[in-house]
């Protein structure tokens, strides 16, 4: 995947240790709806502090829609760890758009970043899971090839990224460093 999507005002890049405030408070700023749709239930202010924290620990990769500096989208990677084993061959992924920030091509620019990463670091099986009236996340899976499979409430896309390339890890490795150095200026501005 190349990242030709046209995101407006807003840069896509990989959050640094620096950005964890920024993206506490992207998702304290979620209005319920969105939260609902994010985590799949109601989730309070108290779990949205802790949960930059907790993505942090446990070695997810998340990305940012940036605009001024701050954070109005978000698409995390997590590994999925099957009986204890520390092998990565399954993620999920999860996206968020504040309302307001949505039709400027964040969510089509970071699901390119993720199953790039994805790709890179050997998983097998990407995972999406979103509430059955969840449009935009439907679409937005469908439009990267992801098999849709409707269960219950939800719908489960997944997607088989292809094996790591030289092309897809010096993509990634060009992103990390545009990045880095954004949130470096940023940062200090």
């Amino acid at each position: 995947m190349t990242d030709h999507h046209d995101t407006g005002p807003y840069t896509v890049r990989k959050l640094w240790p620096v950005d964890f405030p920024a993206y506490r408070r992207h998702l304290l700023r979620l209005d319920p709806e969105t939260r609902h749709s994010r985590f799949g239930g109601t989730v309070s202010d108290y779990f949205l502090n802790n949960y930059p924290d907790t993505a942090q620990r446990i070695g997810t990769v998340v990305f940012g829609g940036f605009k001024d500096g701050e954070i109005y989208a978000t698409a995390e990677l997590r590994p999925i760890h099957l009986d204890g084993s520390m092998v990565d061959v399954m993620a999920e992924a999860a996206f968020v758009v504040e309302k307001g920030h949505q039709h400027h091509g964040l969510g089509s620019a970071l699901m390119d970043r993720i199953i790039t990463t994805a790709q890179n670091h050997g998983i097998h099986q990407l995972h999406m899971i979103c509430m059955r009236d969840n449009d935009r996340m439907r679409k937005l899976a469908a439009r990267f090839g992801a098999r849709l499979k409707f269960e219950d409430g939800e719908v489960l896309g997944e997607i088989e990224p292809a094996m790591p390339t030289p092309a897809s890890m010096m993509e990634e490795s060009v992103h990390d460093a545009e990045g880095y150095m954004t949130a470096m200026l940023d940062w200090r501005s």
